[in-house]
């Protein structure tokens, strides 16, 4: 009898035991999904993995974000308001009127985009932010662990890289959330991603190839400037599965190859996308007026589209989170036919999200205007 109740109670300690190491294995992967990749130097910082790899030791408690490119803005403005510090760049009236009080009275302090640094280092050393947001592709800054490490040189402040690809939106929110403490909201922004993202891939995966559009994307002085299939400037395009027609090698950088007028009349796209961020509504009405367009499909059959810019670009330049409204906008005007959604609520459901705005149609209306058939 005693040897039974000796193996009970042997058992019961085995299964306390299992539980205990499942309970402490879930914990543990749980974790995984987090930034936090060491223990922390002191109760005041932790260490973190950025998404170039780099570990970094950050601030427990992140009150105060500077953006060290445009890249990074949307996506600190959506995720965290409150913590955003200061801009590159002074945000036009049109963008505006899509910040809050608070975000439009911002500081302007420059900041390092490729060869052309504009960061004032005085201001910036008198803002001390908590952490620095460096934001890129490979295919536009190939050494970005050393710029990275040049702005915290020069800023002694922590910098941490993020990836601005279009397929890592998801991933970064969720990193992001976690870096700066918000990690339900950062949770519930990568879900929509996630969803739109899955939702468009699966309408244009049905899309026969020999129905796929033939776009060209104008850019630069009178829309002779592209950007091919695989550039960090395409990036929507290339999800939507429209056809790049661009059939020159990708210009690092900045990117905008110069292109001919011949070139652009050789590839006869059935659709023209125009870059409202570089040349926008002039070489809209150029490629609608001047003769030398005037041959080609897409302006004989008026399919010529703005980009929609506000109130931070949708498709390009710089490349950013609202690039996540910029799929459901093109796709849904390249195939019609096979992306059935309400543009008009997608775009009001976006903003309400986003940038906490609710938008009437008029609104949406002008944020679409020269972007959608008429």
């Amino acid at each position: 009898m005693a040897s039974m109740q000796s193996r009970k109670t042997l058992t019961k300690g085995i299964s306390l035991l299992l539980c205990f190491w499942l309970a402490i294995s879930a914990l543990s992967g749980c974790a995984s999904q987090t930034a936090t990749t060491s223990a922390p130097a002191d109760q005041n910082t932790r260490v973190v993995t950025d998404m170039a790899g780099r570990k970094v030791t950050i601030p427990v408690q992140i009150n105060t974000v500077y953006c060290a490119v445009p890249t990074a803005e949307a996506m600190v403005y959506t995720l965290a308001p409150e913590k955003m510090a200061a801009w590159v760049n002074a945000p036009s009236d049109d963008v505006k009127k899509y910040l809050s009080d608070r975000a439009k009275s911002l500081p302007v302090m420059g900041g390092w985009m490729g060869e052309k640094c504009t960061a004032n280092l005085e201001e910036i050393t008198k803002l001390a932010p908590d952490l620095i947001v460096f934001m890129t592709t490979a295919g536009v800054n190939n050494n970005p662990d050393q710029i990275a490490d040049s702005i915290t040189a020069q800023t002694q402040r922590p910098v941490v890289i993020m990836d601005s690809a279009l397929s890592e939106t998801v991933k970064m929110y969720r990193l992001m959330g976690d870096i700066l403490g918000v990690q339900e909201r950062g949770e519930k922004l990568a879900g929509y991603c996630e969803q739109k993202m899955n939702g468009i891939t699966e309408m244009v995966s049905k899309v026969p190839e020999d129905k796929r559009v033939r776009v060209y994307y104008a850019e630069g002085t009178g829309g002779l400037a592209t950007d091919p299939s695989g550039s960090d400037h395409t990036q929507v395009l290339d999800f939507v599965k429209g056809l790049n027609v661009a059939d020159i090698p990708a210009r690092g950088g900045t990117g905008m190859a110069a292109v001919s007028m011949e070139q652009v009349l050789s590839w006869n796209p059935a659709v023209v996308l125009v870059s409202s961020s570089t040349g926008g509504e002039q070489n809209y009405q150029t490629i609608l007026s001047e003769p030398s367009w005037s041959q080609i499909n897409a302006v004989k059959n008026g399919k010529v589209y703005m980009t929609p810019l506000l109130p931070f670009g949708w498709f390009d330049r710089p490349p950013n989170v609202t690039r996540i409204m910029g799929v459901q906008w093109l796709a849904s005007v390249l195939y019609p036919e096979y992306v059935k959604i309400d543009l008009n609520q997608e775009v009001k459901d976006f903003f309400a999200l986003y940038y906490n705005l609710n938008l009437t149609d008029e609104q949406v209306k002008e944020l679409l205007k020269n972007a959608v058939p008429q």
